[in-house]
């Protein structure tokens, strides 16, 4: 359960970063692919298009895993910072997971697992974004 709402977390990866600030950096632009890609596993059916779907979804979770979101990037430096920023690369790394779980279950051709998942991946997101994404005030 913990790898399907980590999922989610990264699926949503867009709305960790403030658009205006940080529209174009690295994190926005993986966190873009990864909710491109979480898209359309929510539609797709074929099991070759849903398995390539979902690498390209790795691909992007191992290269956000390496950023460092607005909010965590603001904190001073000192001990909360580097945990919390130890916290987002571990919930990233389990996003990725989740993402050769959804791969691993298209190979398999068990598109209701795939299902399964994808639908689990809205509560994901929901605590990413409580836990890296500033509130407006």
């Amino acid at each position: 359960m913990k790898k399907l709402l980590l999922f989610g977390i990264v699926a949503m990866g867009p709305l960790l970063v403030p658009a205006k600030a940080e529209e174009h950096s690295v994190l926005a632009k993986q966190m873009e692919s990864m909710n491109d890609a979480f898209k359309a596993l929510r539609r797709e059916t074929d099991p070759v298009k849903g398995a390539t779907e979902a690498r390209a979804a790795q691909q992007a979770a191992l290269k956000a895993a390496a950023e460092v979101p607005a909010l965590v990037e603001q904190m001073p430096d000192g001990p909360e910072k580097a945990k919390a920023s130890l916290e987002y690369r571990k919930m990233m790394a389990k996003v990725f997971a989740v993402f050769c779980d959804v791969e691993e279950a298209f190979l398999a051709g068990n598109i209701a697992e795939v299902a399964k998942i994808v639908e689990s991946i809205k509560e994901m997101k929901k605590t990413g974004h409580d836990k890296f994404i500033e509130k407006d005030k």
